[in-house]
């Protein structure tokens, strides 16, 4: 196992006997979106840089999405619910 693994795990102990379990189970959640997040962009970055490689960039199209409609209430109020 890397030595880092090892001293992640090191200090979430050390939370959960300084702190308790209630921060050790907050700080295991943070740590858990931290490699997630660390894992998204490393994902996107390789996948930007396949993308350039595969194909030339050209300009980006922009998709046009239905705007919402305002309805008004079923009733009679003079409310109005977007949909």
């Amino acid at each position: 196992m890397d030595r880092r693994v090892v001293d992640v795990v090191a200090r979430l102990l050390a939370i959960r006997a300084s702190l308790g379990a209630r921060a050790f189970r907050d700080a295991v959640q943070r740590a858990r979106l931290g490699i997630a997040v660390a894992a998204h962009v490393e994902a996107e970055r390789r996948a930007a840089r396949r993308s350039r490689r595969l194909r030339p960039l050209r300009s980006a199209v922009v998709i046009r999405f239905p705007l919402a409609r305002a309805r008004p209430a079923p009733d009679g109020d003079d409310r109005s619910d977007i949909t």
